[in-house]
Order: structure tokens, then C-alpha cells, then sequence
């Protein structure tokens, strides 16, 4: 089964470079023409960024309860990255790869669901604090628009009401539940008369809200380790706008700090406010038009948006694909060594340590030793 689904997602990307193939090699050629130093450098930024990424899911599963190390977490987020990409299912194709790799190490669906969607709620938080002075930037050079506006106004909205419904699940499971319910029925009479359909079945609403309330109980009993997710939050958006100045700096149009604010939050609004996966083909075609409206030349503003999201974009999906093999490797072992019988002892070989000797009740004598080893000892009559 496992062969079977790492087949799907392989043809899955085939299918998804064949889509955007004209728009991969216009990167390759791009990234060819730039200063390879510099793009080496903003290469080792992004390696930076990607183990970022772990630590802040690592941390936010903490929150919940769950426990992985950063050496699994690397590749298993790199990898929720790619399926989502290739399988665009707004958002579902990573959580289903976090829960799949939970439910085969032992871990709980709600718990992982939550710290996943909590890396999600510190994500929009960095995004909301870059927007407000990227906005006023573009505001006073008068490059903010209606599209840009529009753009800005549904990403808010949907950062918003993801942090305001964590917030709800925090004080109350109970209102949590209603909200999200009230929530689909205004998607789904919203959207009914275009698709001819419900969009969210409200079982399934009701079944999020509680497994999302129930992950939230422990983020209540270590309010200590909020403030780390938020850090790392913030750290990854200033990786992602230095990685943009190390791509300028190649193509010798080195951004100053307000163009670089407002061109990274102009990407990252129609990064959510896009209807294709990562926003890809919209994000690239703002970034050079909003790039060439502060003045940068039409030719290099191109060239930097396009170097910038072959790193960023394309790159990624490299490394994803490499890591949901590691990924599937490593579950794999882990399955088999859950499978191998422990030894059974030898006749004749002593086990028990004389100090340690805990009696379990039963009438044959059994005994366990300070390994958890049971061993069977006759009881000598009295």
C-alpha cells in the first residue's frame, strides 16, 4: 500500500511539472543568469527556512501534547508541503500526510490535526504583522489598488477568522462547535447556488470542531510555550524577505528594506488569496507588476520574481519529493521493528535480578526484572 501511494504522488508531481512546465523553464533560464553566489547564498537561507518550518510544527504539536524530534520532523514537513502542492486540496493534503505519519507512530489524529492547524494560526499571525506596514508602503507610493486590495481583504479574512476560531476553541469547546457549524452553513448557502451542492457537510464540521477542541485542552495547561511558535513565526518571514534581497542582490538591483516589506507582503497575499496551490502563476505575475510599479526596470523585475519562487516554490518541491520517500522509509522501518518478537528466554539462563524480583499475583510465580522482561520461576514450597 505504501508503493502503491508513493506511485500516486510521483505521477501526481509528473502531472503538476507537465501543467507548469513553461513556467519552470523560464525559472531554470533565470536562475542561470544570476550571480551564482549570491543565489547559492539565498539556497543555504532557504535550508535554514525549511528546518524553521519543522521547529514551528514541532513546537506547535508540543503544545498539544505530541512529541517528535526535529530530525523526523524536517522531512515529514517538507514533505506535507509537497503533497499539497501536487494534490491541491486546500490544505487537507498536508493534514492528511501529518495524521497518516501520527496513526503509525503512535500518535493521536486530533492532536496532530490541532498542532497542524496551530502552525497555521502563528503562520497568519507573522503574515498579519508584515501586512500592515507592507500596505502602508504601497499606500504612499501610491501603487495600492483594488485588486491589491481585494487580494489583501480575503487573505485578512481568512488568517482572521482561523486565529478567532482558535482563540474561541481556547475558552470554550461548546462555542467552538457553533461557530464552526454557523461558519459552514454560510459556506455552504454561499456557495450552493454555484456548485449546486454542499460544499461542507456538517457532520464533518462538527467532528472538526471537536477534535480541534479536544487537541486544544492541553495547549490551556502550558500557556508557557505560546510565545515560541510566535518567534518562529516572525523568523520565517524574515528568512523568506532576506532569501528575496540575496535573489536582488544577484541580478545587481539590490531591494532597499521598504520595497523588500512591501513586495514580500504582496506575495504572501496572493499566496493565500490564490485559488491555485501556493499560489503559483498569480503570485509570480503580482510580484512583477507590483515590483515594476516601485520603479524597479520591467526586465529585472521579472527576473527577480521568478529567481525568488524557484527557490522558494520550485526548489522545495524538489526537496519534497526526496523527503516523502525518507519519510515513507522511515515509517517503514519503524513498522517492521514493531514486528520483530522480543527473545524469548533460554533454558537455564537466569533473568531475574534477586533485589528487583516484583510479584505479579499469579499462582505459577512470575516475576519482572528491572527490564520489563517477564520470567517465569517455579514458587519452592513452603
Amino acid at each position: 500500500m505504501r508503493k502503491l501511494l508513493y506511485v500516486l504522488v510521483l505521477i501526481l508531481a509528473i502531472l503538476f511539472i507537465r501543467t507548469h512546465l513553461a513556467e519552470l523553464q523560464s525559472v531554470v533560464n533565470i536562475l542561470s543568469q544570476g550571480d551564482w553566489r549570491w543565489l547559492l547564498a539565498a539556497v543555504g537561507v532557504q535550508f535554514l527556512w525549511l528546518v524553521n518550518i519543522a521547529t514551528a510544527l514541532q513546537s506547535t504539536y508540543r503544545l498539544v501534547g505530541v512529541r517528535e524530534r526535529l530530525r523526523h520532523m524536517i522531512p515529514l514537513a517538507t514533505a506535507a508541503n509537497f503533497v499539497n502542492v501536487v494534490a491541491p486540496s486546500y490544505g487537507l493534503g498536508a493534514l492528511a500526510v501529518l495524521i497518516s505519519d501520527g496513526k503509525q507512530r503512535g500518535k493521536r489524529a486530533a492532536r496532530v490535526s490541532t498542532g497542524a492547524v496551530l502552525y497555521l494560526v502563528y503562520d497568519y499571525l507573522g503574515f498579519l504583522i508584515v501586512l500592515l506596514p507592507g500596505t502602508i508602503i504601497l499606500a504612499n507610493r501610491g501603487v495600492l489598488d483594488a485588486v491589491l486590495i481585494t487580494a489583501s481583504i480575503v487573505a485578512m479574512s481568512i488568517a482572521g477568522i482561523t486565529v478567532l476560531l482558535t482563540l474561541l476553541g481556547i475558552r470554550s469547546a461548546d462555542k467552538l462547535g457553533r461557530a464552526v457549524l454557523w461558519l459552514a452553513g454560510i459556506a455552504n448557502r454561499a456557495l450552493r447556488p454555484v456548485l449546486r451542492r454542499e460544499v461542507i457537510d456538517q457532520a464533518d464540521a462538527q467532528d472538526f470542531a471537536r477534535d480541534f477542541a479536544e487537541g486544544l485542552q492541553h495547549v490551556r495547561r502550558s500557556p508557557g510555550r505560546l510565545f515560541l511558535p510566535f518567534l518562529l513565526a516572525l523568523s520565517r518571514k524574515a528568512g523568506l524577505m532576506t532569501i528575496l534581497y540575496l535573489v536582488s542582490r544577484a541580478f545587481h538591483t539590490p531591494l532597499n528594506p521598504y520595497t523588500l516589506v512591501a513586495l514580500f507582503s504582496t506575495s504572501y497575499v496572493f499566496t493565500i488569496a490564490s485559488v491555485t496551490p501556493s499560489g503559483v502563476g498569480f503570485v509570480e505575475g503580482a510580484m512583477i507588476v507590483y515590483l515594476n510599479a516601485l520603479q524597479i526596470p520591467l526586465a529585472t523585475s521579472a527576473a527577480i520574481s521568478l529567481a525568488y519562487r524557484g527557490i522558494t516554490f520550485w526548489l522545495t518541491l524538489v526537496y519534497g519529493l526526496i523527503a516523502i520517500r525518507i519519510v515513507d522509509y522511515s515509517n517503514g522501518q519503524l513498522k517492521k521493528s514493531s514486528r520483530i518478537p522480543s527473545r524469548a528466554p533460554l533454558i537455564g539462563e537466569q533473568r531475574v535480578l534477586q533485589k528487583s524480583i516484583v510479584p505479579t499475583g499469579s499462582p505459577i510465580g512470575h516475576y519482572y526484572s528491572k527490564d520489563n522482561e517477564l520470567s517465569p520461576r517455579l514458587k519452592q514450597p513452603e
